[in-house]
């Protein structure tokens, strides 16, 4: 069983969102995926409530550890698990990606949110833990070639699809889907698909 612990420290970058969307990508592909919403602010489990399938599984960490909840998980038949980590909670962070096979880092093109990269990345390669970066919400191709600029400093691999700020995410979220689901073949899903498709390839999910 595989499990991706999506990492940012800085909120606002889209990192919930990234989460739901590769979880819906892979349970298109066949996979049978569970999400552990580890963020006191629950935006993971409030998607779940508005969503009209059963699939992924998705679980709120509450007053469990992130190890008790990955092993039921395991039982429940789950090939893959992605966790939604808050940002700020460093102790969250470290469980997370301890309990993890491996970490992506969600980051925006800003300087701002490039900063707190080095917080996360540091934690990963501490763990030693394959680990990759994507950059989401970004709006700007000259932001974006000097973001990735910046992240060449933490020698990671860094996605080389970028997925932009679509307002079609925020319509498919309001009714508990996903772009990939909403607009199967528009730009959102195809980004979202080939983020995916390039974490699987790199042995990540």
């Amino acid at each position: 069983m595989n499990i991706l612990a999506v990492l940012s420290q800085k909120g606002g970058t889209g990192k919930s969102h990234t989460v739901r969307s590769l979880a819906v990508a892979a349970l298109i592909t066949g996979q049978k995926v569970a999400i552990l919403d580890a963020d006191p602010q629950g935006t993971v489990v409030a998607w779940g409530r508005r969503r009209q399938h059963n699939a992924p599984y998705i679980a709120a960490l509450g007053s469990q550890t992130v190890a008790s909840q990955i092993t039921d998980m395991k039982g429940r038949g789950a090939d893959l698990v992605i966790i939604d980590t808050p940002p700020h909670a460093q102790p969250i962070i470290n469980m997370a990606a301890e309990a993890s096979t491996a970490c992506l880092i969600v980051t925006g093109a800003f300087l701002e949110e490039l900063e707190t990269v080095a917080t996360v990345a540091t934690i990963a390669k501490a763990l030693k833990k394959p680990s990759a970066i994507v950059l989401n919400r970004v709006s700007r191709s000259h932001a974006l070639t000097l973001a990735r600029a910046a992240l060449a400093t933490f020698q990671l691999p860094v996605c080389p699809m970028a997925m932009a700020q679509l307002v079609t995410h925020a319509y498919a979220s309001a009714e508990g889907e996903t772009a990939n689901e909403r607009e199967p073949d528009g730009k959102a899903a195809k980004e979202v698909n080939s983020v995916y498709a390039w974490l699987k390839k790199e042995g990540l999910v």
